[in-house]
């Protein structure tokens, strides 16, 4: 019997279909996270991205898809992956994020992120959004954010709530490309999510790095946290035919995507990834643009999860 991992996936919103219509892949991706619930995968996390001209998304910010996603499934854990904080006002992430947790307990991922926006697109985040200090904002309104979902006692004597008083709160996630963020993990009681395959990635094992996090969490905040490493790739029914979907889908650029394969394949390569860069859990990217595509790699995995 196969070693079983844990996976989970990430979506950008991007696929292709016959009717050339990003309203249809909204269902096609609800129906995608559906099905990963129903075979046993961990997370099903959605990402925030602006892309001026991208007419093959299907959004931008999927904040409202995530309550659909949720009331759809049953164990799966539904996260945004990540919400770029300098676009973001605090008290409003925490009230949103406060409701949704305490509809759904201890089934939200909320993760944070710098994040880049493209100039054109950036022109019209002009409230409150200053572009000098864009990325020195990030840690300010993390803190922020953190207090307003943590400190409800002492906001309380402020006589200020966030609602609903005494509700749940997300499980907080540090999104990054290298371990360059284990520390604000540390200090700010924060999850960690580590990408190999954005533009620019750290792609060495540094596995010691880890387990010193690691350590130093437990022994810091009484409790070890949840670490995964986000890859993307390919997986289809032989080698030959993940190769044509991943070369389809990327425009024969396949510089970016870390693992092309069937899943004997996938499955040999993040045993070797869970012993070389020290993470237990593994989040995909799966680059297939069709929704049939996207379905075949996820049934493909299920025998690993």
């Amino acid at each position: 019997m196969a070693k079983k991992l844990k996976i989970g996936l990430l979506e950008f919103g991007i696929r292709e279909n016959s009717l050339n219509n990003s309203k249809k892949s909204l269902y096609d991706i609800i129906d995608y996270a559906t099905r990963a619930d129903e075979i046993g995968f961990s997370r099903f996390w959605v990402t925030e991205n602006y892309f001026s001209k991208a007419h093959d998304m299907a959004w931008s910010t999927p904040e409202m898809l995530l309550p659909i996603l949720l009331g759809l499934t049953d164990k799966i854990k539904i996260g945004i992956a990540g919400i770029i904080l300098p676009l973001q006002s605090p008290f409003r992430v925490a009230h949103n994020y406060k409701l949704l947790s305490s509809l759904y307990p201890k089934r939200i991922d909320l993760g944070f992120v710098k994040g880049l926006v493209g100039e054109y697109d950036f022109q019209y985040f002009n409230a409150g959004v200053d572009k000098d200090t864009y990325y020195s904002s990030f840690l300010p309104k993390l803190e922020s954010t953190l207090s307003f979902l943590r400190e409800e006692s002492e906001f309380l004597k402020k006589d200020l709530i966030i609602p609903p008083y005494k509700g749940n709160i997300p499980d907080v996630w540090y999104m990054g490309s290298s371990h360059s963020g284990l520390n604000v993990s540390l200090q700010h009681d924060l999850n960690f999510a580590r990408s190999i395959f954005h533009v620019g990635s750290n792609k060495d094992y540094l596995k010691e790095e880890l387990q010193n996090f690691k350590a130093e969490y437990k022994a810091k905040h009484g409790k070890e946290p949840s670490m995964v490493l986000t890859f993307s790739g390919c997986c289809h029914k032989t080698k030959q035919k993940a190769i044509k979907v991943a070369k389809s889908s990327t425009n024969n650029d396949l510089n970016s995507i870390n693992l092309i394969g069937d899943g004997n394949f996938f499955h040999e390569k993040l045993l070797e990834f869970k012993e070389l860069y020290g993470y237990n859990e593994f989040i995909f990217n799966n680059i297939s643009r069709t929704h049939k595509d996207s379905l075949t790699a996820i049934e493909i995995l299920s025998q690993y999860v």
